[in-house]
């Protein structure tokens, strides 16, 4: 039985079923060869969303999708590049400093390659930045909106793994500037090797700095309204995204750039990214019945216990389980299968909960941008060009893969780094 379901699983994703369709397809064939009864499949969908902490998805997403398309993006895009645009590579550098501002306001990995992407890859062409290096940097650079709180996928691994996800937010913090200042170094080394943004950026007086970081200001705020409001106590993660809603239409009518034809671009697009999500996680929670009835996460643990005696050893094997499936399969499907089988695993092994979440968040952020199914680098590939491949990005995108693969392991050897600034709000 385990083994039909994984072959159909993965035999299933290679023939390009959508992936709701593979894990609920498996699900129903599994249950019908189980003799169990078929209703199970409604009820168990039912309960995967039946959640008050994912109404915090569709809002999260909602206001990204208003600040991109309300102004936000272009000043902080401003802010960015008074800040690293006269260093060599400046406007690449850019784009990864905006990827990171955007994702403080948006928690979404796709919408800040694309609210991002939209502004900076014209000029990047303009200053003669090649194409494949281009998508290999604007989509990568999207994993930020997952890493810096907050994020959409730090919601959902909240909920599936019981981690407080507050803290997950404020965890995200140091490897989220941390991995911007890799990129940025990458970004800059390249462009000057390969001769990349060869347009001289004139000098910013300090009036003018400070005129940007006025412009800049309103937006920069929206995090520490969602923060500070969760970490006071005041409000949950839900009621945080519906004041990051709130707080994004009131600037974007501020700024007169939200048009009603916006508007309604902006609420349909939202609602469909948030419906394939919502779908995902509701026949996940099939899968993960499936997977419990025949006994599967007990043989992992076992496995685990027997080959892994030590939690250096435990996080290393779960970040190649990781590498190799998020080759295959989406984000948010991974985190609804495999974070409730290996979290219970890691409490044994005595890692913190919190340096656990942010091991696999990092993770989560490489399977963004690993072919083939990397979202990020698909986004970063359609924004610099409709025509373009994945392929088209090679060899850029794989010292990229490799600098995230660093990452994560400095996260893995040195907890501190995740852990630090979450245990002083102990």
């Amino acid at each position: 039985m385990i083994i039909g379901i994984l072959l159909s699983f993965f035999i299933l994703l290679f023939l390009g079923m959508p992936i709701a369709f593979t894990i609920g397809s498996v699900s129903i064939g599994a249950l019908f060869l189980s003799d169990i009864s078929l209703e199970i499949i409604i009820q168990r969908m039912f309960a995967g969303v039946n959640n008050f902490s994912y109404l915090a998805l569709p809002l999260f997403i909602l206001a990204g999708n208003v600040m991109g398309h309300g102004g936000l993006t272009k000043r902080l895009m401003d802010l960015a590049d008074a800040i690293v645009g006269r260093l060599s590579g400046g406007l690449g550098m850019t784009a990864v400093v905006t990827c990171a501002f955007f994702g403080a306001v948006s928690g979404s990995t796709v919408a800040t390659t694309y609210a991002v992407g939209s502004v900076v890859v014209p000029k990047m062409k303009e200053q003669k930045y090649s194409n494949s290096f281009i998508a290999s940097v604007i989509g990568p650079a999207g994993v930020l909106g997952l890493i810096i709180p907050p994020s959409i996928t730090m919601v959902i691994l909240g909920i599936t793994a019981n981690i407080s996800i507050g803290k997950l937010f404020i965890a995200g913090f140091l490897p989220g500037i941390l991995l911007t200042i890799v990129f940025c170094i990458y970004v800059s080394f390249m462009s000057k090797k390969k001769g990349f943004g060869v347009v001289e950026h004139k000098n910013i007086s300090g009036k003018e700095f400070l005129t940007i970081c006025r412009r800049a200001f309103l937006p920069l705020m929206a995090p520490i309204f969602i923060l500070g409001g969760i970490f006071s106590g005041l409000v949950t993660a839900t009621e945080a995204a519906v004041i990051a809603v709130i707080y994004g239409f009131i600037l974007s009518v501020f700024y007169k750039e939200l048009t009603f034809k916006k508007v309604k671009e902006v609420m349909v697009s939202s609602a469909v990214t948030s419906a394939i999500i919502l779908i995902i996680i509701s026949v996940a929670n099939v899968f993960t019945y499936v997977l419990t009835t025949n006994k599967v996460p007990a043989m992992i643990s076992g496995f685990f216990l027997q080959f892994a005696s030590t939690p250096l050893q435990f996080l290393l094997i779960v970040s190649l389980i990781l590498l190799i499936l998020g080759t295959l399969t989406e984000v948010t499907s991974l985190i609804i299968l495999l974070s409730p089988i290996f979290m219970p695993i890691a409490l044994q092994y005595g890692i913190d909960p919190i340096h656990f979440g942010m091991v696999l968040v990092m993770n989560f952020a490489l399977a963004n941008i690993t072919p083939p199914v990397g979202l990020s680098l698909i986004a970063g590939c359609s924004i610099t060009d409709r025509k373009m491949g994945i392929e088209d990005t090679i060899p850029y995108v794989f010292h990229v893969i490799g600098i995230v693969a660093f990452v994560v392991l400095l996260i893995i050897f040195i907890p501190a780094i995740s852990t630090t600034i979450p245990n002083l709000f102990d």
